[in-house]
């Protein structure tokens, strides 16, 4: 017995020693915090603003994330991919070069295509707010490459830090806009900017030098190349993020059109809350494994099955407790947390905690996919997923009302990130044996 109890000791040691772990909990950390002061935030803030409210910013938000990986064609992912500081430098170019001139092209289409979009977003009272999409996509290019830059450099201290400080004024600003007055316009103005505020913390907070010298990603120089090395991220990595996009902002668009804001601002406050133990650990171990993973495949191939098995099976038992305590009492945990007005929110967190589960189960796997060359995989399956999506969901609707939607599009979201882990298992388990080989 103290043989075990000196082994687990001595694996905590070294544990705490290791890079890797230290940087997953940096910005775990700081996910962490600004997760908890959203969710400490919340049940006032949906004291003070309605559904509607919720389903109008859940709508705009929906659509900007659909566009905002166009505004860098993707390439903002690649600025950890180059060795050279140059690269990544010129990547960063490229990435804003890409940015300035979506956005324009953003301006136009809202100009053209203003009632419309209006209708999608609820926002029909004041369809000029819309004009604020070309701005948060500017705003988004520009903290994209920010954050995948403090990657790059290893700042994760950093960039949790300003996450965290950025968290924190907005929901005051939310909080105080709510008591004078609550609207969904004012949720939409204060998101774009906790953008603003976000970059402008991460840049107060890391050291002006390497890839992090600002006035550098102003230019044309190298973007040609850039785009050539990288090409992979526009041809593969953009499309299926915009689709990806496209099928989670899907639900929020379709059921404001079906069954109105209030009903999508229910199902929005459900994917927020469940979306916080993505945040604080599926993307921390994202941006972590991620740049780790590729380095580790690069010197060793027969390391990618082990590697990506054991993140899993972590990811796994992290996710089983907090996902299916919410499965089985959701419809009683979160109106009694947020007010009665939110008992549909309740009823479809209990499908949607088994969606999220999956979702932070693969996380590992999809965060692999790059360095084991399945982007065109990747695209075929968002694709894919994406149409099952948008027929579960209307399948759904059909045969019952909007609780059944939401049950049938989470359990196809289950089985697509299901089959997508095994598919990359799969080819990691071959990469490992051709390096074993080697």
């Amino acid at each position: 017995m103290i043989s075990v109890f000196a082994r687990v000791r001595d694996r905590a040691h070294a544990l705490s020693k290791s890079r890797f772990v230290r940087n997953v909990a940096a910005v775990a950390m700081g996910t962490a915090a600004a997760q908890a002061i959203s969710l400490l935030f919340m049940p006032f803030l949906t004291r003070l603003y309605g559904p509607e409210a919720f389903g109008a910013l859940s709508a705009f938000t929906a659509m900007v994330n659909i566009i905002t990986p166009l505004a860098t064609l993707g390439y903002a992912n690649a600025i950890v991919m180059p060795e050279t500081e140059e690269g990544a430098t010129a990547v960063a170019r490229l990435s804003l070069v890409c940015a300035a001139l979506v956005a324009p092209l953003a301006l136009v289409l809202v100009f053209f295509f203003q009632s419309e979009l209006a209708v999608w977003t609820g926002l029909e009272a004041t369809p000029d707010f819309l004009y604020l999409i070309p701005v948060s996509l500017l705003l988004g290019a520009l903290l994209s490459v920010a954050n995948q830059t403090a990657i790059r450099e290893g700042l994760f201290k950093a960039k949790a830090g300003s996450q965290v400080v950025s968290t924190l004024v907005m929901n005051i600003g939310k909080l105080a806009g709510g008591v004078l007055v609550p609207s969904g316009l004012l949720l939409i103005v204060l998101s774009i900017v906790g953008k603003a505020l976000n970059y402008s913390m991460l840049l107060a907070r890391v050291p002006r030098r390497g890839t992090f010298q600002v006035r550098r990603w102003f230019g044309v120089s190298g973007i040609r190349t850039a785009a050539r090395e990288q090409r992979d991220f526009a041809l593969y990595r953009m499309p299926q993020t915009v689709i990806g996009a496209a099928s989670f902002g899907l639900p929020v668009i379709l059921l404001t059109t079906l069954f109105g804001s209030s009903t999508s601002g229910q199902y929005a406050i459900s994917t927020m809350i469940l979306g916080a133990p993505i945040m604080l650990l599926g993307q921390s171990v994202s941006e972590v494994f991620f740049p780790r993973a590729t380095e580790t495949i690069r010197k060793d191939h027969s390391a990618a099955a082990p590697l990506l098995k054991r993140a899993t099976a972590v990811m796994t038992l992290l996710a089983i407790v907090p996902f299916g305590v919410v499965a089985i009492l959701g419809d009683v945990i979160i109106p009694s947390v947020l007010g009665g007005e939110w008992q549909r929110a309740g009823e479809f967190a209990q499908w949607i905690a088994i969606w999220m589960a999956s979702v932070l189960i693969t996380r590992p796997a999809v965060a692999a996919m790059a360095v084991l060359q399945m982007q065109g995989v990747l695209l075929c399956y968002e694709v894919f997923i994406t149409a099952a999506r948008v027929v579960a969901l209307y399948f759904g609707a059909t045969i019952g009302n909007d609780l059944t939607a939401v049950a049938a599009f989470s359990l196809v979201n289950v089985a697509g990130y299901l089959f997508l882990l095994a598919l990359v298992l799969g080819r990691a388990t071959t990469v490992s044996r051709e390096g074993r080989r080697a």
